[in-house]
């Protein structure tokens, strides 16, 4: 399982030591990518080699300028692998979605051909905006939609009648949209996986097998699913 694994330290208190642990240990588990913030990047570059490194992008809140989003963009595809985008959550609410995929499709865009999630931060979204945004991001040529950063607000979840962590309920329905509107979409599951079981539940409610080219899982406690 931890081949699916997306080992993330982002909390904002680390330490370079911790975080330089942290690539040594993604190395010895053998997960599929170790993320972190931006400012570690170069640090963390020459300590992986079987495993990808992976570089949020204007995490957590998705708030920059489109134009400064697309030049971090480039600027970490120059030493990462894959890059964990976040969806402009505050366009994503305000229904400007003209401009939401003018933003991705520009992200994504300067890249450079890298694996790109996009976060859209599902515990912040009603139906019928994460289903736009959905289309949105197969539009944009990301390769696939990650479900939370893991930093969402619970009351503002719990007023829409979202959980803030991961279910398989969330996974399966995100996977059934993919599957109905033939995307070529992947499903990264991210947010309160912390156990071998919930990780088990959540790639068989996905269904798309246990390629990591399709389904990963975010969690900072790689070793729980080892």
């Amino acid at each position: 399982m931890l081949h699916l694994v997306d080992f993330a330290l982002l909390k904002p208190y680390l330490t370079v030591e911790e975080i330089v642990e942290g690539a040594r240990k993604a190395e010895r588990l053998g997960v599929a990518a170790y993320c972190v913030n931006p400012v570690y990047a170069a640090v963390v570059r020459p300590l992986l080699g079987r495993v990808k490194l992976c570089v949020v992008v204007d995490f957590p809140f998705g708030a920059l300028p489109t134009a400064a989003r697309a030049s971090l963009a480039s600027k970490l595809a120059e030493v990462a692998e894959e890059l964990d985008v976040v969806a402009p959550i505050g366009l994503v609410k305000s229904r400007r979605w003209a401009d939401v995929r003018r933003d991705l499709i520009s992200v994504v865009g300067a890249s450079g051909g890298r694996v790109v999630k996009i976060i859209v931060e599902e515990p912040y979204l009603t139906d019928e905006e994460r289903y736009r945004l959905y289309d949105i991001v197969a539009e944009s040529g990301a390769h696939f939609i990650k479900s939370s950063t893991g930093f969402a607000e619970e009351a503002y979840a719990s007023r829409l009648g979202n959980p803030v962590h991961s279910t398989p309920e969330r996974a399966a329905a995100i996977a059934k949209y993919i599957r109905e509107r033939g995307y070529k979409l992947g499903v990264k599951m991210a947010g309160g996986i912390r156990t071998k079981e919930q990780a088990r539940a959540i790639i068989e409610a996905v269904g798309f097998g246990e390629d990591p080219a399709r389904v990963r899982l975010g969690t900072s406690t790689p070793e729980a699913l080892a």
